[in-house]
């Protein structure tokens, strides 16, 4: 009779156990089921049609239209070399820091997070009095710019006239004030524009080769 009672014991055990073993296991496969509902749900946008790549927005047109050292603003973006571009810049001033310094700050401003410098260009510095060029020393943007080139620093060159910038005269030479009969200056004054025509005809040609893009400056007496 032990034996008999211990039979059935062992077969209740054991029906009992293959119940539980099943139940888990369908909790189990429900459970992964319901992981892998939530796995394909988070990457469905995978399976979203992908943008063409002959989209005219898309950077690989882009580089096709685009030839390099070019800058340009498309679809409401700034385009550089055929990529898209964002400025981060801020103002250093080659003619408020010494030439041994310039490297020194550049790649201050660069650890920052800059990638464009700017800059004005006093008219005064550069010619403080008539026909005196001063283009040495701290005087030397042509230097400054091919420094900015080497530490890849965009430049926004401010050429001026008038630079304002806290600078005496704006930037004006003063010499602009001992000419008979007066000059009617930042205006339409012919005389005025004259000598701002003779001016960028000297600055320009100088940081022109340092520009993203090929350009003819404009230089007195050229059409």
């Amino acid at each position: 009779m032990r034996i008999g009672v211990n039979n059935r014991l062992r077969s209740v055990s054991t029906s009992k156990l293959s119940t539980m073993v099943r139940k888990r296991s369908s909790r189990t496969a429900f459970f992964f089921f319901l992981l892998s509902l939530l796995a394909f749900g988070a990457f469905v946008p995978v399976f979203a049609p992908l943008p063409s790549l002959s989209s005219p927005s898309s950077p690989s047109s882009r580089l096709n239209k685009v030839s390099a050292r070019k800058f340009e603003i498309a679809d409401d973006m700034f385009w550089k070399d055929g990529q898209a571009f964002q400025i981060i810049g801020g103002d250093l001033h080659y003619f408020r820091v010494l030439p041994e310094y310039w490297e020194d700050r550049l790649l201050r401003a660069k650890a920052l997070g800059l990638n464009t410098i700017q800059t004005y260009v006093p008219w005064n510095l550069h010619e403080p009095s008539p026909e005196k060029l001063v283009f040495e020393g701290i005087a030397n943007i042509v230097s400054f710019l091919k420094l900015c080139q080497k530490l890849d620093l965009l430049v926004m060159l401010r050429a001026g006239p008038y630079i304002c910038a806290e600078w005496d005269l704006g930037g004006f030479p003063a010499w602009l004030l001992a000419i008979n009969p007066a000059l009617k200056l930042r205006s339409s004054d012919p005389a005025f524009l004259q000598l701002v025509e003779r001016w960028w005809g000297i600055l320009l040609p100088k940081v022109a080769p340092s520009s993203l893009q090929k350009w003819r400056p404009y230089c007195n007496g050229s059409d």
